[in-house]
């Protein structure tokens, strides 16, 4: 059994990989940076169930939260470095460590940085916010120790900066329950495509919506059943799981190419937008795109991009590159490939 797993790794990556690599403990868990509450998990437990917690308070005028903040840590074992990165490279490993946030609600992604490169093996506190107007449901956390450099040659060991060489324990957070839950800044909703009117006609499998421009929506296809059945799947682990993500994955990457191009056109000679998701958005991928720090000089440059045609091409190519990494279809496209090498 344990060469079959060998087998099947080696096949969809070509370098090394410790897919239980990192062990990642969380321990408590504080509600809009005040006061901590203890979590006593049990050995093995993946789901934690804070919706209780974090539900209105009938008694006070402001019950909502804002935030809620996951603390925990992060161990790097030896024999991991030892074994994703050559003999040279090992004293000041060239890595980063984070921890992902994914909620497939929502589609929403982002990661909190643990460690800058180098990160040594050992012991790190994880602290992880969690915003409301992002979430719903439940909010998946995984780590990863992530390469920062670019090595010569290829071999066994991962080559190219931002190659994912180890992962660990994945903790779905639940944040809430209620069906009555105020919508996120993108609604989201499965209808038959075929039974509404405004909606696109064919096989298309989802529409984002600007008719209301102050909130996009994007709706479904419930014409594909099977897919919409996979899609609201809630296991981390399974094939259902896999393909799950790299439907999510193919979505999302179209949302937010959308969404980017969108909110770059609204913005107005002052550099500012009308709505809340369009400073959102900028402030997600713009600085990246542009490899900049200063957020006014990243959108004074995508919105003057957008309206140069001759730049154009250079702009889809700098989001489409942002997308990548945002998005990293790469990794659940590998699961899903083990996942149907072990059926």
């Amino acid at each position: 059994m344990t060469r079959h797993s060998q087998r099947h790794r080696s096949t969809t990556l070509p370098f090394r990989y410790r897919g239980s690599g990192l062990s990642f403990d969380i321990d408590s868990y504080s509600i809009d940076g005040e006061g901590t509450t203890e979590l006593d998990l049990r050995p093995g437990q993946g789901e934690v169930d804070i919706a209780p917690a974090l539900a209105p308070d009938e008694e006070e005028e402001d019950g909502e939260w804002t935030t809620v903040t996951i603390n925990g840590q992060l161990n790097v074992p030896e024999e991991t470095v030892t074994a994703v990165f050559p003999e040279e490279e090992r004293e000041a490993p060239p890595a980063k460590l984070y921890v992902t946030m994914r909620c497939h609600e929502t589609i929403y992604r982002s990661r909190e940085i643990v460690s800058e490169s180098p990160t040594i093996p050992g012991m790190y506190d994880v602290s992880v916010t969690i915003r409301k107007e992002d979430v719903r449901g439940t909010v998946e956390l995984r780590p990863y120790l992530v390469r920062t450099e670019d090595r010569e040659g290829h071999g066994e060991y991962a080559p190219k900066k931002n190659f994912r060489v180890a992962s660990g324990k994945i903790y779905n957070v639940v944040v809430d329950r209620a069906l009555d839950e105020e919508p996120p800044a993108i609604d989201g909703e499965q209808v038959n495509f075929s039974q509404v009117s405004h909606l696109p006609d064919g096989d298309k499998l989802y529409y984002l919506d600007f008719r209301n421009e102050s909130r996009p929506k994007l709706w479904i296809n419930a014409d594909h059943p099977r897919i919409t059945e996979v899609l609201q799947s809630r296991g981390s682990v399974g094939a259902e799981a896999r393909m799950r993500d790299v439907i999510l994955d193919q979505m999302s990457y179209g949302v937010w190419m959308q969404l980017v191009m969108r909110a770059g056109s609204a913005v107005n000679e002052s550099g500012d937008v009308e709505h809340k998701w369009q400073q959102t958005v900028l402030e997600t991928f713009a600085r990246n795109m542009y490899d900049v720090d200063d957020i006014d000089e990243a959108v004074r440059r995508l919105r003057s991009d957008l309206d140069d045609r001759g730049s154009l091409p250079h702009l889809m190519q700098r989001l489409d590159n942002e997308l990548q990494e945002y998005v990293d279809p790469r990794t659940q496209l590998i699961n899903l490939m083990e996942e149907g090498l072990q059926i």
